[in-house]
């Protein structure tokens, strides 16, 4: 019996030892998908960072261009009313400045004014409110 209980401990002591290798192998593939989703995440904030700096830049341009278009839209609205003044004390007429077509399909002939109805709308209206009998 002696020489079976050194076999015996020589193998409890090889199962422990194959099952402290596993963990150890568990754990060393833990640490690497660790390190894995570690440098995915820096990635990830670095791009994010980047994007935030590309959109704060773009909104900046924006700004510069917008105010760079208000300006422009004061000057070129004084040289207007400068315009309109100069016309309006030659003429001493109070006209509208433009025509545009597409406010003829809204019943306007020009900015500003609108069209006199004629008489066959007139007489649509009152065909559209006599009762019906």
């Amino acid at each position: 019996m002696n020489g079976q209980a050194p076999l015996t401990i020589d193998r409890r002591e090889s199962s422990s030892l194959a099952a402290v290798r596993q963990e150890l192998e568990a754990a060393k593939e833990a640490v690497l998908e660790s390190g894995k989703k570690l440098k995915f995440k820096e990635e990830t904030a670095d791009a994010a960072m980047a994007a935030r700096d590309a959109a704060e830049k773009s909104l900046r341009l924006a700004d510069l261009r917008a105010s760079r278009l208000r300006d422009k839209v004061e000057e070129l609205t004084r040289q207007l009313e400068e315009l309109d003044g100069r016309e309006t004390s030659t003429t001493g007429l109070n006209r509208p400045r433009y025509m545009c077509w597409p406010w003829q399909w809204l019943g306007l002939d020009s900015v500003g004014m609108r069209r006199v109805e004629t008489q066959q709308e007139g007489a649509n209206e009152m065909e559209l409110s006599e009762p019906l009998l």
